[in-house]
């Protein structure tokens, strides 16, 4: 992963707060069980991070730097409107579903509804990738429908895809094939694209 301006020790501390943040949420988190985890001292973790809170959000940044650049690149490559959907569900399918330790941050973050880091979680998380694929959201609404909530629709299928699963692998007809990021992002996308239609030239 890409770690501008970040020295060893700091994507080290990093990378072992995210799942202790994720397992315990960020109040059962102490930076001293940080330092703990990385091995080093909490002065010496202080001379990298400030406090807590600052580096919980730069953790979140840094585990998101590279999908954001990522769904740029494919959103631009992708030539039809429909495509450039399809790549930004499965961008989110991948956030959702190949990431546990993101999801579990972004729903203990929802769970918490703690209306300052939420505010913080939008603008230094969600904001750049709700301005990157803004976009292919107003093009897709094109004043068919509102784009938030196209935008929130595409979240919410995204999300309850996953944390559904426990009952959806018992239900009849369940495959593993359902769990496959292009599979899902192909169904959605076209649940959604053709949703779009007016009723009268839906095939």
């Amino acid at each position: 992963m890409n770690s501008p301006g970040y020295s060893k020790t700091a994507v080290k501390i990093l990378e072992a707060s995210l799942p202790l943040f994720a397992a315990r949420g960020y109040n059962g988190v102490a930076m001293r069980d940080i330092a703990q985890t990385v091995g080093i001292t909490a002065a010496a973790l202080y001379n990298h991070f400030s406090g807590k809170e600052t580096l919980y959000f730069s953790a979140l940044e840094y585990a998101f730097a590279d999908k954001v650049s990522s769904l740029h690149e494919e959103l631009s490559a992708a030539s039809d409107p429909e495509g450039r959907l399809r790549r930004l569900i499965a961008f989110w399918i991948e956030i959702f579903g190949g990431d546990v330790i993101l999801r579990s941050l972004l729903q203990r973050e929802m769970s918490d509804a703690d209306e300052q880091r939420l505010r913080l979680l939008l603008d230094r998380v969600f904001l750049p990738v709700y301005e990157g694929s803004g976009v292919v959201v107003t093009e897709l609404a094109a004043g068919r429908m509102d784009a938030h909530l196209l935008f929130v629709a595409i979240l919410g299928l995204v999300l309850s895809h996953f944390q559904l699963s426990p009952i959806r692998k018992l239900l009849p007809g369940s495959r593993p094939e359902h769990d496959d990021v292009e599979r899902v992002a192909a169904h959605i996308a076209q649940l959604l694209y053709y949703g779009l239609e007016p009723v009268g030239r839906q095939s």
